[in-house]
């Protein structure tokens, strides 16, 4: 997932993943298995979630997981998809240069079912707006700041299909994104030669007196203080959709995460 010190394009694809497993939830859904949505593994287990629009570009990193899966399950070890997704994802943010992680959890309940659609943000067109995407975080449980510093994932995106909204193919949103840092929260603001953004990103951002664009404008030259947002606010995602309770029975793994790219 690193290569001469940089994030690779499969630490970016373990990333993404792992959001878009968990964050298929809401808390004015009925919380109910095996179909409440949250990180759950569906977006690996279930025959069609992956083919949803909001999923283009994962596929090939879909097969890649599948295939880890079934290795490691064929040599006996007890591991299920959504543990699996979200520690990938955190050794993602681990491999790029800068990432900061928070506790890394095990003990998940897998589902074959498809979760919830329509409960993942929109980059582009109706939902890209300030006020759909945090209505859309607050019903996860999120706060402003918690979204400000979710966004900084985009310190090392790359679009790939956003080729219809304007931006070609290859085009990162800051001009670091081998590295996990604050340029992105500057260049959102200030946009340099060679980097493009997102539309959601600019409506969440430009208005410093909404709720998260005054966050996001606290996050420009400040790595320690987003490191330390970020890893909270990903932590809980990688917690949505399981109970307080079964979180309390949940096995801590977060040493051999952090060993894997030792800082």
């Amino acid at each position: 997932m690193r290569i001469d010190g940089q994030c690779t394009n499969l630490a970016r694809a373990a990333i993404r993943y792992a959001f878009h497993d968990a964050a298929t939830y809401s808390s004015k859904l009925p919380t109910y298995a095996p179909a409440s949505g949250g990180a759950d593994g569906s977006l690996l287990l279930s025959a069609n979630e992956i083919n949803r629009t909001d999923n283009d570009g994962l596929h090939d990193y879909h097969g890649t997981i599948k295939q880890k899966l079934a290795d490691y399950q064929a040599a006996g070890y007890a591991i299920g998809a959504a543990d699996l997704i979200q520690v990938a994802g955190a050794l993602g943010v681990k491999a790029c240069p800068g990432g900061q992680i928070g506790r890394v959890l095990v003990g998940r309940t897998d589902t074959t079912t498809a979760a919830p659609d329509g409960l993942l943000p929109q980059a582009f067109g109706p939902g890209s707006d300030h006020d759909t995407i945090f209505q859309l975080f607050s019903d996860k449980g999120f706060t402003a700041r918690d979204l400000a510093a979710l966004l900084g994932a985009h310190s090392t995106s790359i679009a790939n299909f956003e080729a219809a909204n304007g931006i070609p193919v290859g085009t990162p949103q800051d001009d670091t994104p081998g590295l996990w840092d604050v340029s992105y929260y500057n260049e959102t603001y200030y946009p340099v030669s060679g980097m493009a953004r997102f539309d959601s990103d600019i409506n969440l951002s430009q208005n410093v007196s909404s709720a998260v664009g005054k966050q996001f404008k606290s996050f420009v030259g400040q790595q320690g203080a987003w490191g330390a947002s970020f890893s909270s606010a990903y932590q809980a995602l990688s917690l949505l959709g399981i109970s307080s309770r079964a979180q309390r029975t949940m096995q801590d793994c977060s040493i051999l995460v952090a060993n894997a790219f030792p800082s």
